[in-house]
Order: C-alpha cells, then structure tokens, then sequence
C-alpha cells in the first residue's frame, strides 16, 4: 500500500530531478526548510494548497497537472493490486513496500 501524498510527492521528487533542481533549491522555492520538504516528497507530511501551487511555478506546470500525474500513478499502481490510501495507515511495513513499486514504477516511465 501507498498514501496518495506519497505518491504526489515522489512525483515532486521525479520533476524536481528532471529539472536539474536541488532539493534544498525547491523547498527555498516554496519557503519551506530543506527537512520539512524532504518529509513532502517521502509522503511523511502533506502538501497544502499553497505549496502545491508554488512547487507548480518551479516546475513551469499549472497544479492539475501535477495531480493528473498522481492520478494516473494510482491507476497504474491499483492494476498491479497496490491500494492507494487517501491518509498514513499504522503500517510501516506495507507503506514501504508500496513506495518501492512505486519508485519502480515511476523510474520505469523515464
């Protein structure tokens, strides 16, 4: 299983690289602190509204795009039978599993 915050954040991750950005460049970008935006892109914390809007300047995207991605991850995701979870349940072994065939499937796009 997988959190749909993690899933939009591991695509933060993915644009941000794609963009040459460094992490700690990105959070400064959205006025966050290198560790507190770590905790977005590993789905530790959530995005809010405000962030998601900046992060989508930084990456030159309007905001539905960014969803629409995490949208269309959860689809490919819930195929191969992972289940998408709108908040963090109290397992942190099966959150890391998901996270795996997540990053497999988001490296398998490149």
């Amino acid at each position: 299983m997988v959190t749909y915050p993690a899933l939009v954040g591991k695509i933060l991750a993915q644009q941000r690289e794609v963009h040459g950005v460094k992490q700690g460049d990105f959070a400064a970008a959205l006025g966050l602190s290198q560790s507190a935006y770590s905790r977005l892109e590993s789905g530790d914390s959530v995005l809010n509204l405000a962030q998601l809007r900046k992060a989508a300047i930084q990456l030159g995207v309007p905001p539905s795009k960014i969803l629409n991605w995490a949208d269309n991850c959860e689809a490919q995701l819930r195929l191969q039978g992972v289940e998408v979870l709108s908040e963090k349940p109290d397992n942190p072994a099966a959150i890391a599993i998901g996270l795996g065939l997540l990053a497999a499937l988001l490296m398998s796009a490149r």
